[in-house]
């Protein structure tokens, strides 16, 4: 199960291989890491 998932499981939380919060703060690291990633390239390649 995907970070994204974890974070909208509602039963079975004992069985997943991370928790909800930690699925939260995976999902969020990957979005912050998009936009620092993508802000440059955008900034340089914008016309």
């Amino acid at each position: 199960m995907t970070a994204g998932l974890a974070v909208q499981a509602t039963v079975g939380r004992d069985t997943l291989p991370i928790g909800p919060w930690t699925g939260l703060g995976v999902l969020a690291g990957w979005a912050v890491a998009a936009l620092l990633g993508g802000g440059p390239v955008l900034r340089l390649r914008d016309a």
